[in-house]
């Protein structure tokens, strides 16, 4: 008999936890499921992210979700509570314009100590993911947080940036490259700009970002 690799134990054990057929696949309920095998509460929930105002200094944003209902809820398992199950479904949902000419793609790192307390980064998960769909490079060494940075979610967008700032250095190998950024959510896109300050020192050409979801300022501020 074929030892099973561990992939293949990995998804049999995710399928008995959260069964495809029976078990939404954003809140993890047992219930009546559709055809996209999300239940009702979170298929009407759902709202694509409205089209983004590019800010200066980025060559590209998208975002597959507002966040709100199931995809706030779905993020927040992702990120918290370990559900690395749902990289898969956030990446499928994120639409990369067909004129964006991408070298390396790029996860919104997490310092090291958050990095080792959590176990993984998200936006490394939901990266790995949307590399395989669009045969893209992930490059995750070419940019570090180096300050420990407390949570944004509390803060407004004056202290967010500031909170932020300086904290991400890029290595010098994303000169002349075209980057896609990757991040789970983004309200007032101040790691994004962080991040990008940094990439832009080191000497990258283009800068895109793609999120999960897209908080709007106000009752979906993340």
């Amino acid at each position: 008999m074929t030892a099973l690799s561990h992939d293949t134990l990995w998804s049999k054990l995710l399928d008995a936890l959260y069964p495809p057929d029976v078990a939404c696949t954003l809140c993890g309920r047992e219930t009546l499921l559709g055809e996209d095998r999300l239940c009702n509460d979170c298929r009407t929930s759902l709202s694509p992210s409205p089209a983004l105002v590019c800010p200066a200094g980025l060559d590209g944003i998208t975002a597959a979700y507002r966040y709100s209902g199931g995809a706030r809820n779905g993020v927040r398992a992702l990120k918290y509570q370990n559900q690395v199950r749902l990289a898969p479904y956030f990446a499928d949902a994120i639409t990369l314009p067909s004129d964006w000419q991408i070298d390396y793609v790029v996860p919104v790192p997490l310092h090291p100590l958050k990095k080792w307390l959590r176990s993984y980064n998200q936006s490394d998960c939901i990266a790995q993911e949307l590399c395989k769909r669009y045969a893209l490079q992930q490059r995750s060494d070419l940019l570090q947080r180096t300050r420990f940075t407390r949570s944004q979610t509390t803060l407004n967008e004056f202290e967010r940036a500031k909170n932020v700032s300086r904290a991400f250095v890029a290595n010098y190998n994303v000169q002349g490259k075209n980057i896609l950024l990757i991040d789970d959510v983004t309200t007032t896109h101040s790691t994004l700009l962080a991040c990008t300050s940094a990439l832009r020192a080191a000497g990258a050409e283009k800068i895109y970002t793609a999120c999960a979801t897209a908080a709007t300022r106000g009752s979906d501020r993340e």
